[in-house]
C-alpha cells in the first residue's frame, strides 16, 4: 500500500455554507483514491486510507488495528461501508478555511 498526506483534514459536518462548494463524483474520486487522509474524530487523531480497488482502512490514535471497510464516489458524494450498510455524504471545499468537509 502506498499512504501519502494528501487532505490536511476530512471533518464530517452537516450543513454547506455560502462559502463552500460540493465536489462532484469525479472531483471525490480523484481526491481520495490512492490516497489517506488525517484528521481528527471525537478528540483523537486519525488517518483513513482509500485504495484504488475500494477498500478504505480508517484507524484512530491508539487503535491495534484499522477498521476496514469499503468506499465509493457515486452521484457527488463520498459512501462508505464498515459493515452496516452505505452512508453517503456530499464533500464540500472550503477554501476560505483551506480544507474539505463532508
Amino acid at each position: 500500500m502506498r499512504f501519502r498526506n494528501l487532505l490536511p483534514l476530512l471533518l464530517l459536518a452537516g450543513s454547506v455554507q455560502a462559502a463552500e462548494t460540493e465536489l462532484n463524483t469525479q472531483q471525490i474520486d480523484s481526491l481520495l483514491k490512492g490516497n489517506t487522509t488525517a484528521g481528527v474524530h471525537f478528540g483523537g487523531k486519525t488517518s483513513q486510507y482509500f485504495s484504488e480497488s475500494g477498500l478504505t482502512l480508517w484507524m484512530k490514535e491508539g487503535d491495534a488495528k484499522p477498521s476496514e471497510g469499503k468506499w465509493k464516489a457515486e452521484d457527488n458524494r463520498y459512501c462508505s461501508d464498515f459493515g452496516s450498510g452505505w452512508g453517503c455524504y456530499s464533500i464540500v471545499s472550503d477554501e476560505a478555511q483551506g480544507c474539505i468537509t463532508s
